[in-house]
């Protein structure tokens, strides 16, 4: 199944959680938003959200300063 992730265009198997697919690419997830589709998805579903074919992926990393 083919979907994008931050720009790049992968393969991961049918019925992969977002939360799977964030530990097989091991994408911290301590302090991260990830935006599916342009839509955001809250941390509490990572686990239950089954990724679809052609989702767009986007892992946003927010840091301080100034």
């Amino acid at each position: 199944m083919e979907i994008k992730l931050n720009g790049e265009t992968i393969n991961i198997a049918p019925k992969t959680t977002l939360l799977e697919l964030l530990e097989q690419y091991k994408i911290e997830t301590k302090s991260i938003v990830v935006a599916i589709n342009l839509e955001s998805i809250k941390k509490e579903q990572w686990d239950n959200y089954i990724i679809q074919e052609n989702d767009v992926i986007e892992c946003l990393t927010f840091l301080g300063g100034g």
